[in-house]
């Protein structure tokens, strides 16, 4: 490659001749140069090229180190060909194998510690007894999502038996019905996390059951199978985590007997039996269920329950043994069943002091008395109430009475008003009872929720420092006058819906909130909802739609003379505000905050605010500002005049092509000088003025992508710091020098990432300079298989591979430089034409004798020497694929063994002296030239120019020089026409082959050692 390379830079270079011969000491500096630059870059492409990929093909699955992947593949046999034997994780998962056969199939992985088979046996029902034979490593077996049974006979041996380290094992969601007891008898001493859930086990209560055979069995899921009843005896002493979840255990004393857990309550510590109450027990919940605290009140070390939660049932005196529980969950989520329907005073009277969350979402909570949380006051710290919708806020302004002077941290009250409901608002009679409360965190998400009532936030407790309104309806108020009072707010959420919802499927109830007010209540809370709900009512609508349009000016005009001097207090430690997918469709004209806030993260992404003129004031201490996706279209060119600490800007997804493209001064960002992000992507620019980032001298991440960019000539010098830029998806062809060697200087010193991915690039000679610094930068570019050629026909082609580009490049550019010095050299002179077209016609000679001269020049100077042996019997000429043979057996048999000198040029060049100058001083030294002929020599331009030297010297000399080695059969149509007059005129003799007689092999060297010393 390095010959071939250098070889297109010496053609070039020969065209420099019809010049003259007088610029020749510049012209072996600029080929060394050049030669240096070659190497350097075939060095690059070697090291890119030899970066292997995490993963390498094995047989039919990819792996790395120890590790292979054989998941997804349709594979029909376990123990594919092409694993090593010395892997520790194998997946098969999702695959089509049809046996477990034949024995002992992974007994050559004796180093295995993970397997993974899950849904990949698709016609096993029962596994070989010696399937896992051999992997007495092997720690974690995943057999799920089969359609296992396991009924075989393993009486005698079991699949499980030489598994002597199996430490989890996963049977989750298979055919079994009832499990062998001996299946784990030899799994006694290691298996201690099992999974048996999403089967169809049953259990009779005389029946053996095999978990008993399990004396270090920790965690043991047992959920959607056929369980109906448990007793003592069926789990072992040490088992810590317990599902039962999703079977058919109804909540009584009968189906969970006073003992039932007696060999369980100094080890569990989390139990698991939500979901077991089916249709059958709703008829009669009072007289058929109820929480067994007898047999659960021997658990005294559990931490979490999760169970069905029973209407007008209070939870008994047995749970005051429950001294550890830290969570009880009663949920109706994710398929649980909870009715509650009420809570009172006495429900939670027997739970302990360690009682830190307590779910009670989804349970069709309707009545909570006012002291029913009371007992729990100090030590629950979580509440979770959402999806009651029955519970409304002023249920829940009651039920927070006993939660005063309480412990409580969070509050979760998600969707406890019925769906569609309409004017929903939270009174300041709701929340009387707060500021006596811990709280820090309130999530009141999908409430519909538009209003608070003035006054109502004022009850607010100054621990408050979190809230989240997800999913409401909240706009502009006269409540904002309470924002200031809520001191220890830090993150306020009032997001919109980020995703559309189904059609209904009935119409709403007819009792929901809605907006009429009861007689004397607050009046100042509707009317301030009206406003800012209702349009202006005077705007007329019979007089076409100029007039509608004037009115609605004239409206807007009036909204801005009532607000004109007003200012917006926020929380003073508010630090994060976002209000995301509310269709906000307000004018970002001139706003003033009053400056004593906190505010340093503000995201306003994914509204409708399609104008910014600004100013905006007061937000001294903003460092993010999120305005992605408004549809912005109409910009002020000062509206970031006032936001001079912001670092983070996201503009994404607007129409900035306006402001962006007319602002040849940079005005529009130069305020930012402190900003370091910021994100222009899709706002369908086009054309970017030079100075249009001129004052970001911070910035660090840049994206325009999805723009329609063309000419990317932006200054960006000062951006010292600039680690990122993503370019993509534009109509960039190429970047400008200033900006290569900009991007250069900062690579010294950070790590630069560029992408450039989606765009034309132009793979043309007039921009060879790019595409070779794409190449060789050290400038981090994705993959090159997302980029594409402009050419210079004007199609567009996928670069699969840029070093291939450049190459090809290489070749026809520098045919074009040849014909655009020709052209300048006529032009300049038509006599030196003429002079260049006959030194043209007799290159070679002039070459060799230029270089015969030198060489005679140099040896005159170095000695006086009138010995006239050669110094070499043979120069050896070929080409570097053929190395191997030359080194080897052609050195071996004509040194070694022949007693020859030769000359080889990657052994005997002189370094330092030019390609060409240690050629010729090969030839004249040398009493033959052999050319080991080929395929690959015929293509070679070194090669060529060696025979074309040994020529010279032939008729200079009147010496034989040439000698031939037809070390491959070439067809003679491959064979140039100098090269075929050569063999035909000069001494050739043909390599038998390696596999011919030896004979006929050491005759063969014989008669070459003997041609070459005549």
């Amino acid at each position: 490659m390095q010959k071939k390379s250098m070889m297109l830079w010496f053609i070039a270079h020969s065209h420099l001749n019809i010049i003259g011969v007088c610029f020749r000491l510049g012209r072996w500096k600029l080929l060394l140069i050049l030669v240096l630059t070659v190497a350097l870059r075939e060095s690059k492409q070697t090291a890119s090229i030899s970066t292997l990929r995490p993963f390498t093909p094995c047989g039919p699955c990819v792996c790395n180190a120890t590790v292979a992947d054989c998941s997804n593949r349709d594979l029909k046999y376990p123990a594919p060909d092409g694993l090593p034997d010395n892997l520790t994780r194998l997946s098969l998962h999702n695959n089509s194998i049809s046996d477990l056969g034949p024995p002992n199939v992974f007994a050559r992985f004796t180093s295995l510690e993970w397997l993974d088979l899950s849904d990949s046996i698709l016609f096993v029902n029962v596994i070989p007894v010696d399937a896992f034979d051999g992997l007495g490593r092997l720690r974690e077996l995943n057999l799920s999502s089969n359609k296992l049974t396991l009924n075989g006979d393993y009486s005698a041996k079991g699949p499980f038996d030489s598994l002597t380290s199996l430490q989890r094992l996963d049977l989750s969601n298979n055919s079994l019905e009832k499990v062998e007891p001996l299946l784990f008898r030899a799994l006694n001493s290691t298996l201690h996390w099992l999974d048996f859930s999403r089967n169809n086990i049953t259990y009779e209560g005389e029946s053996k059951w095999p978990i008993q055979y399990l004396d270090n069995l920790t965690y043991l899921d047992l959920s959607h199978n056929n369980l109906k009843n448990i007793s003592r005896g069926l789990f072992k002493q040490g088992l810590r985590t317990l599902n039962l979840s999703y079977n058919s255990i109804p909540l009584s004393d009968e189906a969970y007997p006073e003992d039932t857990f007696e060999d369980l309550k100094d080890s569990l510590t989390e139990l698991q039996i939500k979901a077991n109450c089916n249709g059958s027990d709703a008829s009669n919940f009072t007289a058929l269920l109820h929480y067994p605290d007898k047999a659960l009140s021997l658990l005294r070390n559990l931490q979490v329950l999760c169970m069905d939660g029973l209407p007008y049932q209070s939870f008994g005196s047995g749970f005051q043994n429950l001294t550890s529980l830290m969570k009880l969950d009663l949920s109706g989520k994710w398929g649980g069943f909870c009715y509650i329907i009420m809570l009172s005073n006495n429900t939670f009277q027997n739970l302990g002091n360690s009682l830190r969350t307590l779910d009670l979402s989804l349970c069709s909570i309707g009545k909570i008395d006012a002291g029913t949380f009371s007992p729990l006051g100090d030590s629950l710290r979580v509440l979770d109430l959402s999806y009651n919708v029955g519970m409304g806020f002023d249920k829940l302004g009651e039920a927070v009475y006993g939660l005063q002077g309480s412990v409580l941290k969070e509050l979760y009250i998600d969707s406890i008003v019925e769906p569609y409901s309409t004017c929903v608002k939270v009174s300041k009679l709701n929340t009387r009872y707060f500021p006596n409360t811990s709280l820090e965190f309130i999530s009141a998400k999908n409430n519909h929720l538009e209003v608070f009532c003035q006054g109502a936030l004022n009850n607010m407790p100054h621990t408050l420092s979190r809230v989240s309104l997800y999913g409401n309806r909240l706009g502009f108020g006269s409540y904002f006058k309470d924002l200031e009072n809520l001191v220890g707010l830090t993150e306020l959420e009032v997001d919109g819906h980020a995703f559309a919802f189904h059609i209904p499927a009935r119409y709403p109830v007819d009792h929901v909130e809605g907006c009429n007010t009861p007689e004397g209540a607050n009046t100042q809370c509707q009317l301030g909802w009206r406003r800012h709900s209702s349009p202006n009512t005077h705007i007329r609508t019979t007089q076409g739609d100029k007039d509608e349009y004037e009115q609605t000016e004239s409206w807007e005009q009036q909204e801005l003379t009532r607000s004109e001097g007003l200012t917006f207090k926020l929380p003073p430690n508010l630090k994060t505000f976002k209000s995301r997918w509310n269709q906000l469709y307000y004018r970002l004209e001139e706003i003033t905050f009053d400056p004593n806030n906190s505010l340093v993260d503000l995201e306003l992404r994914d509204n409708l605010l399609t104008t910014w003129t600004g100013p905006m004031r007061g937000l001294n201490q903003l460092e993010t500002l999120n305005l992605q996706n408004n549809l912005a279209y109409a910009f002020g060119i000062r509206f970031f005049h006032d936001f001079k600490s912001v670092k983070n800007l996201n503009l994404a997804i607007n129409y900035m092509r306006g402001v962006v493209g007319d602002d040849e001064k940079g005005l529009f960002f130069e305020p930012l000088d402190k900003l370091q992000y910021l994100d222009i992507s899709s706002n369908y620019l086009n054309v970017l003025p030079r100075q249009i980032f001129r004052g970001l001298v911070n910035l660090r991440f840049l994206n325009l992508s999805h723009n329609d960019i063309v000419n990317f000539n932006v200054n960006i010098t000062h951006m010292a710091n600039l680690s990122t830029l993503d370019l993509s998806f534009n109509n960039i062809k190429y970047l400008s020098l200033e900006i290569m060697n900009h991007l250069n200087n900062i690579v010294e010193r950070i790590e630069v990432h560029l992408d450039l991915t989606f765009n034309p690039l132009a793979c043309t000679c007039e921009h060879m300079d790019f595409l070779t610094w794409v190449e060789q930068s050290k400038v981090v570019l994705p993959s090159s298989e997302h980029y594409t050629c402009f050419m210079s026909d004007g199609n567009y082609h996928p670069m699969t591979d840029i070093f291939q580009v450049i190459d090809q490049l290489e070749s026809s550019c520098i045919d074009t430089l040849g014909i655009l010095v020709g052209a300048v050299s006529c032009a300049f002179c038509l006599l030196v034409a003429v002079f260049s077209a006959l030194v043209y016609r007799y290159r070679w000679k002039l070459r060799y004798l230029y270089y015969a001269s030198r060489l005679a020049y140099r040896r005159l100077q170095t000695c006086d020497n009138d010995n006239d042996d050669f110094e070499f019997d043979a120069f050896v000429s070929y080409s570097s694929e053929d190395n191997d043979f030359v080194h080897g057996e052609l050195l071996e048999e004509l040194e070694t063994r022949a007693g020859l000198r030769l000359n080889v040029h990657n052994r005997d060049f002189i370094p330092g002296r030019p390609i060409p100058s240690n050629i010729v001083s090969a030839v004249q030294s040398s009493r033959r030239t052999l050319v080991v002929l080929s395929r690959e020599l015929v293509q070679s331009e070194w090669c060529h120019y060696e025979m074309q030297m040994a020529t010279m010297e032939a008729a200079h000399t009147g010496r034989d020089v040439l000698l031939f080695l037809l070390y491959e059969d070439v067809p003679s149509q491959q064979l140039p026409r100098d090269v075929m007059y050569n063999l035909q005129s000069s001494t050739y003799i043909t390599f038998p082959g390696t596999r011919a007689e030896p004979s006929l092999v050491r005759d063969f060297w014989t008669r070459l050692a003997q041609a070459i010393r005549q």
